[in-house]
């Protein structure tokens, strides 16, 4: 991250200084546009400059805006005419007082520059332009080009250096404002998110508009934050989960226990005396000491599969001749409960890796739960399909269903379809196995259930070539 901040620091340097430079190239452009434009207005109050052979089409418009005025003299220096206002009285000028204007003037009130012109008539005249010093404030003289110029340059400079400040500093406070809106900010929402995550608020998430660079931050926090969201969820769920599995599993444990010890006492006090009914008493307590057996290998498996250090070897193995040797067992059993058994497997090799053993266990809890909970006349179909990549093991039957609010959890812990949980001596835990055998398969259970219809599909990977 830091890499990247450094990176955006330095593309705005750039901008701001690209940014800068152009500032600069536009006010030197102004500067001398102003120059130019200054120089032809102070060229225009010179006599050389407006001088005509018909002295009264002079244009002397720039003259009058300083205040100065143009007179015109024949060859005895008498003023013969005049164009704007005149400030001095003079009508005549003798040769010196002529002369003093141009080689004396610190004394003057005026500038005076001179031109001499002929007439169509073959006259020869005087041209004479005075503007006042205190219309142009900086002395200089009209026949010294160069010193006209600086004059001009350092006024127009001055100006130009002011707006060049002005400009910086709207610059400067632009690119703050910018970098502030795009990096401090963001930055600092960062920070506040990291802390909020920190303690442990996992639901945070940030949304800020910012460089790309700075919005794969946000993006990578976004994923990371609904990470530990979602690991929080699915630990509240376990521990839920585990808490609710306790109870059930007390409950479990306690009807059979409460069974068995209620009929031992009632054979070690003789209240049961008769031969068939010792017998009977003794067949009961059998069968629920299975039921805790069944229950405890059920919940020892269980522990097995959720341990990550679980010991697990796959086998590449025809799951076509594994299928239907497992149905053959089931045979009697659907003959016997008068189901209907139906499969359609390959007769060809379907090869995948599988641990026979466990992946044995978790179709066989599927099947019984069909045997279990259906009613004689349901049919059960079994069918193994492949594709590419993958095989799919179909177990579905007709029966009775599974209710709509039991879809998402069944295959939670201690979850039947039949609410009685001492009627039937399973422990509630067949689907649970049957989802974690299959996910350490790498594969997965998914079940499609209607009103008439239980339809469990397994997928699992096939070996790759």
């Amino acid at each position: 991250m830091k890499n990247k901040v450094l990176y955006i620091l330095i593309k705005n340097y750039v901008i701001f200084a690209l940014a800068i430079g152009f500032t600069v190239i536009i006010l030197f452009i102004f500067l001398m546009y102003q120059t130019e434009k200054q120089l032809g207005e102070l060229n225009n109050l010179k006599a050389s400059e407006v001088v005509r052979e018909n002295f009264k089409t002079i244009n002397s418009e720039s003259i009058e805006s300083f205040g100065g005025w143009v007179e015109i003299l024949n060859e005895n220096l008498q003023v013969i005419y005049t164009k704007g206002e005149k400030k001095d009285k003079l009508l005549s000028y003798s040769q010196r007082e002529f002369t003093t204007l141009f080689f004396d003037n610190d004394q003057l009130p005026y500038y005076s520059s001179v031109a001499t012109f002929v007439t169509k008539k073959g006259e020869t005249l005087y041209c004479l332009v005075k503007v006042p010093k205190k219309a142009i404030k900086y002395e200089y003289t009209f026949s010294d080009k160069n010193e006209e110029y600086v004059y001009v340059f350092y006024k127009i400079l001055l100006s130009t250096i002011v707006l060049f400040f002005v400009f910086f500093s709207m610059n400067v406070y632009i690119f703050s404002r910018q970098i502030a809106r795009k990096i401090t900010r963001p930055l600092d929402k960062l920070a506040t998110g990291f802390e909020e995550i920190a303690s442990g608020k996992y639901d945070k998430r940030l949304n800020y508009e910012t460089y790309f660079e700075l919005m794969q931050i946000q993006h990578s926090f976004n994923v990371m934050s609904e990470k530990l969201d979602k690991i929080e969820k699915e630990k509240k769920r376990l521990e839920e989960t585990k808490q609710k599995m306790l109870v059930d599993l007390s409950h479990d444990l306690r009807t059979p226990i409460t069974t068995v010890q209620g009929y031992v006492e009632a054979l070690q006090l003789g209240i049961i005396t008769e031969k068939g009914e010792r017998e009977r008493t003794l067949n009961v307590i059998y069968n629920k000491i299975r039921i805790i057996a069944v229950l405890t290998e059920d919940i020892f498996e269980l522990s097995k599969l959720e341990h990550s250090d679980y010991p697990f070897e796959v086998h590449p193995t025809d799951v076509s001749e594994f299928i239907r040797q497992l149905l053959v067992e089931y045979y009697d059993l659907f003959q016997a409960k008068r189901l209907i058994l139906q499969y359609q497997i390959p007769s060809k090799e379907v090869i995948a890796p599988i641990n026979n053993r466990l992946l044995y266990r978790a179709i066989s809890n599927i099947i019984s739960n069909a045997l279990q909970y259906n009613t004689a006349g349901t049919t059960v179909f079994v069918s193994l399909i492949e594709d590419e990549s993958k095989v799919y093991i179909n177990i579905i039957d007709n029966g009775i269903g599974i209710p709509e609010d039991m879809k998402q959890s069944i295959f939670d812990a201690f979850v039947r379809v039949d609410d009685s949980r001492e009627n039937n001596g399973g422990s509630g835990l067949g689907l649970t196995i049957a989802k974690h055998i299959v996910e350490k398969h790498g594969g997965s259970i998914h079940l499609d259930s209607t009103k008439k219809k239980t339809h469990f599909c397994i997928s699992l990977p096939k070996c790759s070539v």
